[in-house]
This record gives C-alpha cells, sequence and structure tokens, in this order.
C-alpha cells in the first residue's frame, strides 16, 4: 500500500514568511499541516509565500486549508502568493479558481516582487 506524505518547512525572511509543502496536500494526511499553519505567527512585513514547487497532488481539503489560512492572513492585513511549476497543480488551480483569488508565480523572485506590489485577483477571498 502507497502512503503518502507531506511536509512544511516554514522560514523567516527579511518581509515575509516562506512555507513550503512537499508531497500531497490531501484529505487524512494534512491535519498536521493544519495545525502548523493555525500556530502561525503573523509577524510579517508583507505575507507569505506559499512554495509548491514539490506538491505532487491537491485535492479539495488541501484548497480549504490554504483558502482558509488565507483568510487568517488577510485579517491581519497580510498577503500570499503562492508558487506552482508543475502544468498538473496549475491546471488543479484553475478547476478549483484559486488563480483568480491568489497570484500564482513560477518562482521566488517573482513571488517577492508581486507580496511587496499591489495583486488583485478576479475573485475576492470572501467572494470565493
Amino acid at each position: 500500500m502507497d502512503h503518502k506524505k507531506i511536509a512544511v518547512k516554514i522560514e523567516t525572511k527579511s518581509n515575509y514568511i516562506s512555507i513550503a509543502f512537499t508531497g500531497d496536500l490531501e484529505y487524512g494526511i494534512i491535519e498536521d499541516v493544519k495545525k502548523e499553519l493555525q500556530a502561525q505567527s503573523f509577524e510579517t512585513e508583507h505575507g507569505f509565500i506559499i512554495d509548491m514547487q514539490r506538491v505532487t497532488n491537491i485535492d479539495s481539503t488541501g484548497f480549504g486549508m490554504i483558502v482558509n489560512f488565507a483568510k487568517k492572513v488577510s485579517v491581519k492585513g497580510k498577503k500570499i502568493v503562492i508558487i506552482v511549476v508543475d502544468d498538473f497543480i496549475r491546471n488543479l488551480f484553475a478547476i478549483s479558481q484559486c488563480d483568480k483569488v491568489f497570484p500564482i508565480m513560477t518562482n521566488e523572485e517573482d513571488a517577492k516582487q508581486v507580496i511587496i506590489g499591489d495583486w488583485s485577483g478576479e475573485l475576492s477571498l470572501s467572494d470565493y
């Protein structure tokens, strides 16, 4: 039987916090990750870059976790930018319409530029 796993690495950078996921963001294996995110400090100048370059799959539970985290972040006046390089994962973001709510970049340099800028999506977080 194939046991899926997810790992998270949280790093505080100069003006944002990087949250890098590795593995599958799926039902049944993200409870610990949710707890880690809920315990996250919001002491950052601009917000969070969620690095999903090493994510192999995400389901509605994973998207829900990101959206719930984003709601807490937005209440604090911070932003979220997501890094996605895999076409399959990018398509899942499009199907879920998360790409209309969050800026989706392909690398950290572009994500850093967006997080300090004034990006607004087609859908607001509250409309999503």
